[in-house]
């Protein structure tokens, strides 16, 4: 399925300020809508998800995806267990 032509490639602004990329030091990232173009591979990248960063190492495959889908937001559901009671014998 191919992309939306009304959906516009987004570069924030804070992003755009960091764009001389330098290869070894990473760019840190609040905006998670950003895409990820071809001038970023090969760059790490921290994406923050709201509480930590999460380090991106761009490579080819990741070509068109925004930054926000490599850092997840959301916890994982636990099951809670079952406690078995023991019933006491008289």
């Amino acid at each position: 399925m191919s992309r939306s032509r009304w959906k516009f490639n987004y570069l924030g602004q804070d992003f755009l300020s960091q764009l001389p990329m330098n290869t070894e030091a990473a760019i840190v990232v609040q905006d998670r809508a950003t895409i990820i173009t071809l001038d970023m591979v090969g760059t790490l990248i921290r994406v923050y998800n709201g509480i930590k960063f999460f380090n991106v190492l761009v490579e080819n495959d990741k070509v068109g995806y925004r930054l926000g889908e490599f850092a997840p937001s959301k916890k994982k559901a636990a099951r809670k267990k079952k406690v078995k009671i023991k019933m006491k014998k008289k």
